[in-house]
């Protein structure tokens, strides 16, 4: 008797628990979505500032899904416009995880003369338990803002990095103190390029 009481208690409490957390969810669950959605719209004037949503176009996981390699990192490809419908670039939205936490990116891509070139590379989520490290290694071989915003958005201090083709991405060392983290931004930077190279 003692030990039904005693789970019925546990039980209740459970169940007590489950129901706040459910509710909260549901109370905050479009003000995340807001959230995710502002700050990739952050993101995207961070790397294009003329960028024209009406003029661009979004092409999500179902509609790369014959891209079968690549379906498990690219969640989405932006064809980005301005506001006369000329096309700016490719913006690849790709996330990756390895043991100690995600990355999301956005990547944005170029083609010149037949060569895809890696644009600007910024964090959309860094939950890498040496997330400083890995967005100084960033910072120091792509050209990115970084991952550090404010209410009025991204700061002004944007690292040492430079435009680099396809090509050159063999030659970026991944060696930091978050190699783990380097290594899963390499392999998210080189998928966005091959899928750019196979849907041209």
């Amino acid at each position: 008797m003692k030990y039904l009481k005693i789970s019925s208690v546990l039980a209740l409490i459970s169940l007590v628990c489950a129901v706040i957390l459910a509710g909260i969810n549901l109370l905050t669950k479009d003000k995340i979505e807001q959230n995710e959605t502002d700050k990739k719209n952050d993101t995207i004037q961070a790397i294009y500032s003329d960028y024209d949503s009406s003029k661009s176009q979004i092409q999500s996981k179902k509609d790369l899904k014959q891209y079968d390699s690549y379906s498990s990192v690219v969640d989405e490809r932006i064809i980005a416009c301005n506001t006369t419908g000329t096309v700016l670039g490719y913006l690849y939205t790709v996330s990756g995880s390895n043991s100690y936490g995600n990355i999301s990116l956005m990547v944005a891509l170029t083609e010149t003369d037949g060569k895809v070139l890696v644009q600007q590379v910024e964090f959309l989520e860094n939950s890498e338990s040496f997330a400083s490290t890995v967005d100084t290694w960033l910072k120091n071989n792509f050209v990115s803002k970084g991952t550090e915003v404010h209410e009025g958005g991204f700061v002004s201090k944007s690292g040492s990095g430079t435009v680099k083709s396809y090509e050159e991405l063999a030659s970026v060392d991944t060696s930091c103190g978050a190699t783990y983290g380097a290594k899963t931004c390499m392999e998210l930077i080189e998928a966005a390029c091959k899928l750019e190279k196979e849907v041209k």
